[in-house]
């Protein structure tokens, strides 16, 4: 380093490595978030302002470190829309009731269930009803 430089590492009290160490950081935290796309580019950009005034005799120096991360990725899922009994619209999420469940077996004329009929199903079909 020639002299009458400043070093980078102390320069604004450190603050200038602090800076750049922070944004390190927080492009290594969205590597490693799942949510994110692993292909997207990261990058960090250290930004510094010299301003001078007339006399020129003195600069403030204003320093940034600015990230561009990769997005999270979106969420996908599916809301079965109807409407109830009194015609206002009503949305439920879509998904599986109950875990390994494949069908039930229901009393058509008092809607109790009678049983997970996942076993009987691909023979005896009565009694099942198709409910949105």
């Amino acid at each position: 380093m020639s002299k009458g430089m400043f070093n980078l590492e102390t320069l604004a009290g450190g603050g200038l490595s602090e800076r750049v160490n922070s944004a390190i950081k927080e492009v290594m935290a969205n590597i490693a978030d799942p949510n994110t796309s692993w292909k997207n580019k990261r990058k960090i950009t250290v930004e510094m302002v010299f301003e001078a005034k007339e006399d020129r005799d003195i600069a403030q120096i204003d320093i940034i470190a600015k990230t561009k991360l990769a997005p999270r990725e979106g969420i996908h899922t599916k809301v079965l829309i109807d409407h109830n009994m009194d015609g206002e619209i009503i949305g439920s999420e879509f998904r599986k009731q109950l875990q390994g469940q494949v069908v039930l077996k229901v009393d058509n004329d008092t809607g109790e269930v009678l049983s997970n009929a996942s076993s009987e199903a691909k023979t005896d079909l009565s009694g099942l009803e198709i409910v949105k």
